[in-house]
């Protein structure tokens, strides 16, 4: 990220103030990272906790405009169609990931717009290239939907992996028992998170 990209994100950092638990729990080298999602400026969040370039996954109608593409693909954004992903974006996400690089996949595929914190639904994506790049998930939980101006909660969670299918071609039972497991990590910090939180920690 160059000087006129971090720009921004000092501003950002200023509106949106954030509590960081767990920051040593972000691995070296590639991985998939998988978080809630609240709001666009979620990224901007794992941006600032990573303090390096971090590749998203957008879905590609956001790409339509050729400045806004632009833009969004300097701050690492890649293309997917959500409902049929092509070969293409998978296969530049697991070159990025096999370069070293953090792949950030929200996967509940949408904003949480239920008026509630709970994790919904995951889709299965973030299993495939962890498995495709052979690299550990680390799950990322934020407390809630951020408030400009106020301290938003973010823990993360120690990296696994699912090394038993390194090499293996994912039935989509595979997938549905992995996304589980992806699903029960992520639960499990968001209430470790909560513990944090009702104690007053700061």
């Amino acid at each position: 990220m160059n000087f006129f990209q971090k720009i921004p994100i000092f501003f950002f950092s200023l509106l949106y103030p954030i509590k960081v638990y767990g920051k040593e729990n972000i691995p070296k080298g590639g991985a998939v990272l998988v978080s809630n999602h609240f709001r666009a400026i979620d990224c901007g969040f794992i941006a600032r906790i990573c303090d390096k370039d971090i590749k998203y996954l957008a879905k590609k109608e956001i790409f339509k405009n050729k400045l806004f593409s632009k833009i969004v693909r300097s701050y690492g954004g890649i293309p997917i169609d959500r409902d049929n992903p092509d070969m293409k974006s998978l296969l530049e996400a697991i070159k990025e990931i096999k370069k070293g690089n953090k792949l950030c996949i929200f996967p509940e595929g949408t904003r949480n717009v239920s008026g509630t914190a709970d994790l919904q639904e995951i889709k299965g994506g973030s299993v495939i290239f962890s498995v495709k790049a052979k690299c550990p998930i680390v799950p990322i939980m934020m407390l809630k939907k951020a408030k400009m101006f106020s301290r938003t909660k973010i823990i993360i969670g120690k990296p696994f992996e699912l090394s038993d299918y390194y090499g293996k071609k994912l039935s989509e039972e595979d997938i549905k028992a992995l996304d589980q497991i992806v699903r029960e990590k992520m639960i499990e910090q968001q209430n470790m998170l909560k513990q944090l939180s009702s104690k007053g920690k700061k």
